[in-house]
């Protein structure tokens, strides 16, 4: 048969004055790929499981960690802080129990999962899940258990110490290698490669409080330290992520979310500087010797707060609006309104980050003395607790559809 003769032949096909064998096994494929598929659940793991989903354990674990710090309490809430850090438990662990096998049953994904874009950038989130597991065991856990416990969340904090910045330098220089990159395609999740490095000083503020003086100088003074690289590095890659909005425009509507992560950087920063002054031994040490050092560090922190603290509603700003521009676009027949967006894992980057930023305001409430500011932060936490109920609806309804109905159905 001719070129000419196959074109008329395809072209009677397509309007239905003839068929072809092509036409026919074209449209059985087409059928064959509409069909639902589902996947034995192993396999599903393999598919499907990486490291952006423990940006849902870091996010419910701030969760707790805000409700605990919440200035205006009611009798209960503190109970329902205690039943979201167990829970937020038990998805940790049985998300790292699905990781676990998924690199068992492909051990190809080992070595994928650190170096293959965009998962490799999610790794941190695996830290930062373990950073609020410690959080809450010092808000929930140390008023009711003994000296032991004291110690315990003490070494876990020297681990997480050692880990963050093991993992953050190795994994940016193995990144650098492995990895393509372009400077100017800078995306939000790249902030994770060195949040959870960042988050050491909220560690340390926590955990500083209950320590004994002789123990809690180093961990204040590596809290200090590390939030300075984390706040340096994040700067840096805030200037890549402003270049990329400017040069490129917005990110695709589900990648929208992971703009909140700018809001994070300067909130986690304020809450630790503060944080860390407050925790401050008097007549011990460095400030036996400079018996001001306390009420200094405090009165210092908390202006340094209000200097960030605008910066942050700036960038907070940006993210939001971007996010409410085309949130709702018009039906394609013209009828009405559809929600332009899917849920993605990236959805929890309204969340975690913005705990940051409540905590910071809730800190800046206590230490101006301003009932309107604390005021502010109850509405941002009664915020942030309704739009985590949505995140995690929209995951488990995700989760169950990709696994029970079809695996196409993507979460990452």
């Amino acid at each position: 048969m001719s070129s000419k003769d196959s074109s008329s032949a395809l072209e009677e096909g397509i309007n239905g004055t003839g068929t072809t064998h092509h036409d026919d096994s074209k449209k059985a494929d087409e059928e064959e790929e509409a069909k639902p598929q589902r996947l034995p659940f192993p396999q599903w793991l393999v598919e499907h499981m990486s490291w952006s989903w423990f940006t849902c354990p870091q996010s419910t674990g701030g969760i707790a960690v805000v409700l605990s710090e919440c200035p205006k309490q009611f009798h209960g809430l503190e109970t329902i802080g205690k039943i979201i850090f167990i829970f937020n438990l038990v998805v940790f662990v049985t998300f790292t129990a699905f990781m676990l096998i998924r690199w068992v049953k492909d051990p190809r994904k080992v070595r994928e999962c650190f170096t293959k874009a965009p998962e490799c950038y999610f790794f941190g989130s695996f830290w930062l899940s373990f950073a609020t597991t410690i959080l809450n065991t010092q808000r929930y856990g140390i008023p009711y258990c003994g000296p032991w416990l004291i110690v315990t969340v003490r070494v876990l904090f020297w681990f997480y110490v050692a880990n963050s910045f093991l993992t953050t330098n190795l994994h940016i220089v193995w990144i650098a290698k492995h990895t393509p990159f372009k400077a100017l395609e800078f995306q939000p999740p790249m902030f994770i490669l060195v949040l959870n490095a960042m988050l050491t000083g909220t560690v340390a503020a926590a955990v500083s409080e209950t320590q004994p003086p002789r123990q809690r100088v180093p961990i204040m003074v590596a809290g200090v330290a590390y939030q300075g690289l984390g706040w340096i590095v994040c700067m840096i890659f805030l200037t890549l992520l402003m270049a990329n909005l400017l040069e490129n425009g917005w990110p695709a509507p589900n990648l929208r979310p992971g703009l909140f992560i700018m809001s994070g950087t300067s909130g986690f920063t304020i809450t630790a500087l503060i944080g860390i002054a407050r925790a401050a031994p008097k007549n011990y040490g460095y400030f036996a010797t400079h018996p001001s050092a306390p009420e200094v560090l405090l009165i210092v922190a908390t202006w340094v707060g209000v200097f960030m603290w605008v910066f942050t509603f700036w960038v907070f700003g940006l993210a939001f609006w971007i996010n409410v521009a085309e949130l709702l676009v018009r039906r394609e027949d013209g009828k009405g309104w559809r929600v332009n967006v899917a849920f993605t894992n990236v959805a929890w980057a309204m969340i975690f980050p913005n705990v940051g930023w409540t905590l910071s305001t809730i800190y800046l409430g206590q230490e101006l003395e301003s009932e309107g500011v604390i005021w502010v932060s109850v509405a941002m936490v009664i915020l942030l607790v309704a739009f985590w109920l949505l995140d995690l609806a929209l995951m488990a309804k995700t989760f169950c559809l990709s696994v029970f109905k079809d695996s196409r159905i993507k979460m990452g």
